[in-house]
């Protein structure tokens, strides 16, 4: 007999994903009869964990399935020899609609993200507080295929020794999401005068920006490990927000361009807390961020160290004097 099977796309970003994983997960302890299978890109399958109901596919759509013609053969072979009963389509992207298309036609009951653009400009303008949390609307995405889950769901703590290690997590790909490394620095020696180590994550090109106190940079094979390690992680709204999130690492996110309103909080079980601009109207100027500022100074990402010091006391898993703040 065939095994029953649920197919799920979704090519980026890597925090997107890291997002949709914990969705996934549910749906799969919700539905063990099914065996899921995600196709993501290559790179981030090393940033999932294992999972028994879960099988993770990487599709190079950059090189390999760049060609719409190549991916449209890719998907109608794995659907002719597999037949989902459901496709999920968690990136509602040029990259998914011809799978999307054809799953439809393989007889696949269809699932596909909602990405609210209405609600979202009228959150830019200001004449809407909040946006659906984009892990719902995943799991509106499972609904609409046949597949409820219940959503959020209340996350365990996790047990975590103590540790003396900051992540610093200072990158992102756009300007407004980017921490000034001055600020960083600032927090680094702090954390260090306390008897604390600093750790930098980022890219290799990213961490060749590093002019400051003397630091350790994580290796991309070490990377899982800090994760589980550290005392607490201060991170911008990127993908180590929920990567952080992902190994209930206590993690302190910094806001600048963007807002945890739009809908990009993870579920987290290890503590979270947030760090927003205060006093700038034009804050949040974007749902993803941007490289341009309409006041040409950035002025958001100016956030006060002492507020950021505070938000790591109140989560940080460590044994060093924060009580003094």
């Amino acid at each position: 007999m065939a095994e029953k099977r649920i197919a799920v796309v979704r090519f980026s970003a890597l925090g997107d994903v890291a997002l949709l994983w914990p969705v996934l997960r549910q749906v799969a302890e919700s539905y063990p009869d099914y065996k899921i299978t995600f196709f993501t890109r290559p790179a981030f399958l090393e940033h999932l964990p294992d999972h028994p109901g879960i099988e993770k596919v990487g599709l190079d759509v950059d090189t390999s399935y760049a060609s719409p013609v190549s991916l449209f053969l890719f998907w109608w072979g794995w659907l002719r020899g597999t037949y989902p009963e459901a496709w999920v389509d968690a990136h509602a992207h040029v990259r998914t609609q011809t799978g999307t298309w054809l799953a439809a036609r393989f007889g696949a009951r269809v699932g596909k993200l909602k990405k609210h653009r209405a609600l979202r400009k009228a959150f830019l303008a200001k004449k809407v507080e909040q946006l659906p949390a984009m892990q719902v609307n995943y799991a509106d995405a499972f609904a609409q295929a046949g597949f409820p889950i219940v959503w959020p769901v209340a996350l365990p703590s996790t047990s975590r020794p103590s540790s003396d290690t900051l992540l610093v997590a200072p990158f992102a790909a756009h300007e407004s999401k980017r921490w000034p490394l001055e600020s960083a620095y600032a927090l680094v020696v702090w954390w260090q005068e306390l008897g604390g180590k600093a750790i930098l994550m980022g890219h290799f090109s990213e961490i060749d920006q590093w002019n400051g106190p003397d630091i350790e940079f994580a290796r991309p094979d070490q990377e899982a490990s800090l994760w589980e390690k550290a005392a607490v992680a201060v991170v911008t709204d990127s993908a180590n927000q929920h990567l952080a999130a992902l190994h209930g690492t206590p993690s302190v996110t910094l806001w600048m361009g963007t807002a945890p309103e739009a809908g990009f909080v993870p579920a987290h079980s290890g503590g979270q807390e947030h760090v927003q601009p205060s006093g700038i109207s034009c804050s949040p100027c974007s749902i993803y961020g941007t490289s341009r500022c309409s006041r040409g100074d950035f002025a958001c990402r100016q956030l006060p160290l002492n507020q950021i010091q505070k938000a790591i006391a109140k989560v940080a898993r460590t044994d060093l004097p924060l009580h003094a703040l």
